[in-house]
């Protein structure tokens, strides 16, 4: 008996050290995803210049902007739900679902092209500083997103986000080969810099499909049956109106104001602050739940949380444990951090970084509360989606009050 009991501990013990080293590798995996992804929007800062940058950033995020509305699972709830969907089916008919998907995303896309031509021709009147060209290259650059995000829907119906968090430090190395290829071009390289993410797009999309080819049998696909399809299709036209909501609160909407009033290189200034403040809103959340929080089940297992709202007071508690010191640490070296890797052109952007950053230490403590509200067992579902999409309203509202005079009166 002894020896069956040390047996089972020695299984134990080796298990739990297989999911460290797993997740260890996942976060060096992402850590140089993330380095990878700071180099190449440095190289292009220092190559196009402040002003030109400006542009490209704008154009670059209006032609992301639109896609979870008309792609299939673009945005991350739309995604998950349509994941978890796809899990509880056999393979054979995940391989039927992936056909549906991707069939479905095609029409997605030439929708796409025909808003996105229009919507081009007619911005640049509004908007004197960009060029239809550049607005139809960016949106070039992201048709390969659309059909790269269904086989990402299907790697994670099969709990391989191993190959995902792979194809994604694949594609950014292979972009930031292309972007440096692409600093050889004379004169302004913007046009060079866009193909460069359309090309490393691609051949990142190929690669996940081939990844879904050989985890499925696609060629013994089962066609999903009408209530299935009728479920992705509720799962895939998420409301419209969360999506307004996501867009206004998270997805920097303010730069279309800023576009109207503001010269390009001052969007720029914005656009890239808000990019770097974004990045650390999730820095702290990211150091606890991947790092912090293992040790301590590690080191003190009689850390244990009372219950929910126990879990909810300690763990903001070590968020602002961490964010506060994250966030005066850049607050303090952000001009020399500005300066070393993007040039003195850009010390312009200290200022609105700043500020950004104090907004990131709430945006890193409200990450909690989100949380801690989508997993509350006292309220049903339905209740929960209600009480999120009030506060969402109001938050938007707020946003919309502010941003209009704070951005026409800023200088």
């Amino acid at each position: 008996m002894s020896l069956a009991q040390s047996h089972t501990v020695l299984e134990q013990q080796a298990s739990t050290t297989r999911l460290n080293n797993s997740r260890i590798w996942q976060n060096a995996i992402i850590a140089g995803s993330t380095l990878v992804n700071v180099s190449i929007y440095t190289i292009i800062a220092r190559a196009l210049g402040s002003h030109i940058f400006g542009s490209y950033l704008f154009a670059q995020w209006l032609a992301t902007i639109t896609i979870p509305v008309i792609g299939t699972g673009m945005s991350t709830l739309s995604s998950r739900q349509i994941a978890a969907t796809q899990s509880r089916e056999s393979p054979r008919l995940m391989a039927g679902i992936f056909y549906f998907l991707w069939y479905r995303q095609h029409r997605s896309i030439l929708l796409y092209c025909l808003i996105y031509v229009v919507l081009s021709f007619a911005l640049t009147r509004i908007f004197h500083d960009f060029t239809p060209g550049l607005l139809l290259l960016s949106s070039l650059a992201t048709l390969p997103l659309l059909l790269s995000s269904v086989a990402g829907i299907t790697l994670r119906s099969l709990r391989r986000s191993d190959l995902l968090t792979m194809l994604n430090l694949f594609g950014n190395l292979l972009t930031l080969l292309f972007i440096i290829i692409s600093t050889q071009v004379n004169g302004e390289p913007v046009e060079a810099f866009i193909l460069a993410f359309a090309l490393s797009n691609t051949i990142t999309l190929v690669l996940a499909v081939v990844c879904v080819m050989h985890l499925l049998p696609l060629e013994q696909a089962l066609a999903p049956g009408i209530f299935l399809r009728e479920r992705l299709a509720h799962n895939i036209h998420q409301s419209r109106l969360h999506f307004a909501l996501d867009a206004i609160v998270w997805q920097r909407s303010e730069l279309l104001l800023l576009a109207c009033w503001h010269n390009s290189e001052e969007l720029g200034f914005y656009a890239l602050s808000a990019i770097i403040s974004a990045r650390i809103i999730g820095l702290a959340p990211s150091l606890f739940t991947q790092w912090v929080f293992p040790l301590f089940v590690r080191y003190l297992p009689g850390h244990r949380y009372l219950n929910q709202y126990d879990a909810f007071v300690r763990t903001s508690c070590y968020i602002i444990f961490l964010a506060v010191p994250i966030c005066t640490v850049m607050i303090i070296l952000c001009p020399t951090i500005v300066a070393y890797c993007l040039g003195s052109a850009y010390l312009m952007m200290v200022k609105p970084l700043r500020i950004l950053l104090i907004a990131a230490v709430f945006g890193s403590i409200a990450t909690v509360g989100l949380t801690h509200m989508a997993s509350y067992e006292r309220y049903d579902y339905r209740h929960l989606q209600r009480v999120q999409r009030e506060f969402n309203i109001g938050v938007a509202v707020l946003k919309i009050l502010l941003a209009i005079p704070l951005v026409i009166f800023w200088v």
